[in-house]
């Protein structure tokens, strides 16, 4: 297929300037800008409603989404925006898909942002929640008995994956599952794909370099384990994990890196590679890949969830070749 280039004489869009360069208010009005806005309404599977959730220090806007078909357990849902981006509306996509496939419950939370609430107070909102789901339930789901999960996209898995380590030291309740999709694992900023891939369209490693500033301005505080989780000395007895990562993507390594850590450690940890995928790809269903990867998830979900349909498990790879290119359509460079 040949690609025909746009004539000489047609005038060029000029760049954007880089959201590190264009400051906080303006790259929230450009993620606000690139997400469909569905509200919370009901689909043929899902129904779903807006609420409040208490928070680590106040009340917080929260979506739930509960299959038509019923189901077992709550998966809480952490969006992803660099710890200064994002709300309930980033990832609704996947919240419903989840709801839908798993048969299980989800609460996306609205979690304090950055910069004007740094860290820890992101970490503290999720394991407050995490906390009452287990407890009475939030937002009209969760309760005694019901098993969880955590889940997290970008920055909303590290979250996730600290929450994993909160619950195995017992500081927030027992996890049937995590799952991360694409995840910010570490403040280390100089791995390959780093350098492979930090160039952008989706995201690039001044973006990253900005996003760990704002949500941890101590830079001696972003190598703990509560921060950078793939920094922990000891990963074994960590909840069972899916983690999806694209090969496009300047977070790569730190998720490959990660999964290993977990399937040496004896953790029943399930990897998915889209290998030629971009950062974020997974929150952005129907494309083949995106599909494939979440599918994996869900697959993985239903039995967590539902222990008694739960089947024997160790750990398994994924590897999603080569994505189906529509004809017409040209990959970004």
């Amino acid at each position: 297929m040949t690609w025909i280039d746009a004539p000489a004489h047609r005038p060029r869009t000029p760049a954007p300037v880089p959201r590190h360069l264009a400051g906080i208010s303006v790259a929230r009005a450009r993620a606000r800008a690139l997400v469909q806005r569905p509200g919370p309404f009901d689909d043929d599977a899902v129904l779903v409603r807006d609420t409040t959730v208490r928070g680590a220090a106040g009340p917080l806007p929260a979506r739930t989404y509960r299959p038509r078909a019923g189901g077992r357990g709550v998966v809480l849902f952490l969006h992803g925006g660099g710890w200064a981006l994002g709300d309930l509306d980033t990832d609704d996509a996947v919240c419903r898909r989840i709801a839908a496939d798993a048969g299980t419950a989800v609460l996306g939370l609205g979690y304090r942002l950055a910069p004007e609430h740094p860290h820890p107070a992101a970490l503290e909102d999720a394991s407050a929640v995490l906390r009452a789901l287990a407890d009475r339930g939030a937002g009209g789901v969760g309760g005694p008995g019901e098993p969880l999960a955590v889940a997290g996209a970008e920055a909303g898995a590290q979250l996730a994956a600290v929450l994993a380590l909160r619950s195995r030291a017992g500081s927030v309740p027992p996890l049937a599952h995590q799952v991360l999709l694409c995840p910010v694992l570490d403040s280390d900023l100089t791995r390959p794909s780093h350098r492979e891939h930090g160039h952008g369209p989706e995201l690039t490693v001044e973006d990253l370099a900005w996003f760990w500033r704002m949500h941890v301005p101590d830079r001696a505080a972003r190598r703990r384990p509560d921060v950078s989780p793939l920094r922990v000395p000891d990963p074994t007895g960590l909840a069972p994990a899916t983690l999806v990562v694209a090969g496009a993507d300047p977070l790569r390594d730190e998720g490959l890196a990660h999964a290993g850590r977990l399937t040496a450690a004896g953790v029943d940890a399930h990897r998915v590679l889209a290998e030629d995928a971009r950062h974020g790809f997974a929150t952005r269903p129907g494309s083949p890949d995106a599909d494939a990867a979440l599918r994996a998830v869900t697959d993985r979900l239903r039995p967590a969830l539902a222990p008694a349909a739960r089947t024997a498990a160790g750990a398994r790879v994924i590897d999603l070749r080569a994505p189906v290119r529509v004809a017409g359509a040209r990959s970004a460079p």
